[in-house]
């Protein structure tokens, strides 16, 4: 035993392998060691240069990829510049403190103290006796101009706006050709994490994922080795290996994003395959033209912009019939890289060609706008305004959910007589089937979000299944708009 303790440091290794680094150096005397795929990691950034890995939650990702490498960097290298960017600027800070400390509490490392500490160490910069600096910034614009050897984003799946990766981070590794880590715990399939997995743009970056269970084998019971997982209905445990105690529990869904990687698991979908497809009539397409008797109702959810690879503009038009409650879609477009004129002439004379009863358009953004217009233009359109809080969302899509399992929609499926009908219906299909509840463990609270690439026909058909919900069949005088020349006979009465 004694013979290990005082085992001799090879200067040589050190200074070529981060595994005997961190194990020799940093866990010196603690009886810690890396398993094996986070030495993995520690190797492909070596042979690789430039990573990205998505890894289950507490698989030690910030501490060894962040923590233990940039530090290896700096501590073997002389007069180079790092920087380790995360999220926010608190979180920023905590990783500098975590490399602060481990210098500190550590006998073999506190040589790279520099004497002048006071003024070159600060929350967000350490410089080492050796001239090297580690750099920790929050993710925004404020990178550009820096140049530095080896640049770290932590907890990709979390940064909003992607466009300051590529316009501002990436580029302060280009000058220097610096290593870039990249690595998170996804949120949804429209994260960063997985732009940089299926961009081309990407390319000169290697990706990998690591499940706690899966392909790879089961590397949560390899980090955890005193713990095993129990799966259960419609939960996960952890649970002690010795005492059979359960540790943690998880539900499907927390368990599927963070720990499987998949952000929405197929027990947590909100529209599920069996409740969608109970409402599919392979007998219907949709119809051109309105019938009598029946109300029309339509939602809109309004693209952002109008150039090509925007969001799309969808519109969608429900029919409601005196003999029945289920509501049928007739008619959906969705277009995208159209004018704002384009687009509200469009809206305008599908308005008019069914008569609609009432429309329902998203107001945020330029939505508000074209609601304006529209209502000038004699459309009978109202704006649903979707608040920061989300809970108007909310209120949206559990109507739509609640419609669903009444089976409460025809959706038309025939796949013989109109190729718009099956390739407009099979795009909501696949956007209904990505929509979940997607859980933040940060805050701790519910979300309702598409997961995939589009959620504008679900937004669109959940406004008009809100409109349609909330009126009621009667007799109605009304004319709808001042430009319209007949007048709808039937009735709507705001349900109280």
């Amino acid at each position: 035993m004694s013979k290990k303790k005082n085992e001799k440091i090879d200067p040589k290794k050190i200074k070529s392998d981060p595994v005997y680094f961190i194990e020799k150096v940093i866990y010196h005397g603690t009886g810690w060691s890396l398993t094996d795929f986070q030495k993995e990691w520690l190797r492909l950034i070596e042979d690789k240069h430039r990573v990205c890995f998505m890894a289950f939650r507490s698989s030690g990702k910030t501490r060894q990829l962040f923590v233990h490498y940039f530090l290896w960097k700096a501590v073997t290298n002389n007069a180079k510049q790092f920087l380790i960017i995360s999220k926010t600027l608190p979180q920023a800070i905590e990783v500098l403190k975590d490399i602060r400390i481990t210098i500190l509490t550590n006998p073999l490392l506190k040589t790279m103290v520099p004497s002048n500490r006071s003024q070159s160490w600060s929350r967000t910069e350490l410089e080492f006796a050796n001239h090297s600096r580690i750099l920790s910034k929050a993710y925004n614009d404020n990178v550009r101009g820096l140049h530095v050897d080896g640049l770290g984003c932590d907890e990709l799946g979390e940064y909003q706006d992607h466009e300051i990766l590529r316009k501002a981070v990436l580029p302060t590794i280009r000058a220097k050709r610096g290593f870039f880590i990249g690595v998170g715990t996804p949120k949804s399939e429209l994260d960063l994490l997985h732009e940089i997995e299926r961009d081309p743009g990407f390319q000169s970056i290697f990706f990998d994922r690591y499940p706690a269970e899966g392909e790879k084998g089961n590397l949560f019971e390899i980090r955890y080795p005193d713990t095993k997982i129990v799966h259960g209905e419609g939960f996960v445990s952890i649970v002690d290996k010795e005492t059979s105690k359960t540790i943690e529990t998880y539900n499907n869904l927390t368990w599927s994003q963070e720990f499987l990687l998949k952000p929405v698991s197929a027990k947590d979908k909100l529209f599920p395959s069996s409740m969608i497809e109970a409402c599919l009539d392979d007998s219907v397409s949709f119809q051109e033209q309105p019938k009598p008797l029946h109300q029309y109702f339509m939602g809109i959810d309004f693209a952002m912009s109008a150039q090509a690879g925007s969001d799309y503009t969808v519109i969608t038009v429900l029919e409601k019939s005196p003999s029945s409650k289920r509501l049928k879609i007739v008619y959906i477009d969705r277009s995208r890289g159209l004018d704002y004129t384009l687009q509200k002439d469009k809206i305008s004379e599908l308005a008019e060609r069914y008569q609609i009863v009432k429309a329902l358009g998203d107001e945020n953004t330029f939505g508000k706008v074209f609601i304006y217009d529209l209502k000038a233009a004699g459309v009978p359109i109202d704006g649903f305004k979707f608040s920061s809080s989300n809970k108007s969302k909310e209120d949206i899509i559990k109507a739509l959910r609640d419609q669903f399992e009444k089976t409460g929609f025809v959706i038309p499926n025939n796949k013989t007589e109109d190729p718009r009908t099956v390739t407009l219906v099979a795009h909501l299909l696949d956007e209904l089937s990505k929509f979940g509840i997607v859980f933040d463990m940060r805050t701790k609270t519910v979300k309702f979000e598409g997961t995939g690439k589009h959620d504008d026909m679900v937004i669109s058909l959940g406004l008009a299944n809100y409109i349609a919900r909330h009126i009621t069949m009667g007799m109605f005088s009304a004319v709808k708009g001042s430009n319209r020349s007949k007048i709808n006979p039937f009735a709507v009465a705001k349900t109280t």
